[in-house]
């Protein structure tokens, strides 16, 4: 039975850390990051481009 917490506990950690680690990329460091635009899509010729 705890292995099974142990699973889920882990499962939603690294969801959570995964989560963390998106957030730190839209961080401003004082220069140009590129990476900070991936989360925007724009409509081009009908289709949603990154």
């Amino acid at each position: 039975m705890y292995k099974e917490v142990i699973n889920e506990l882990e499962r939603k950690m690294s969801k959570s850390i995964e989560a963390y680690e998106t957030e730190l990329t839209t961080v401003r460091a004082g220069r140009a990051n590129p990476a900070i635009l991936d989360q925007f899509t724009v409509d081009y010729y009908g289709t949603e481009t990154p």
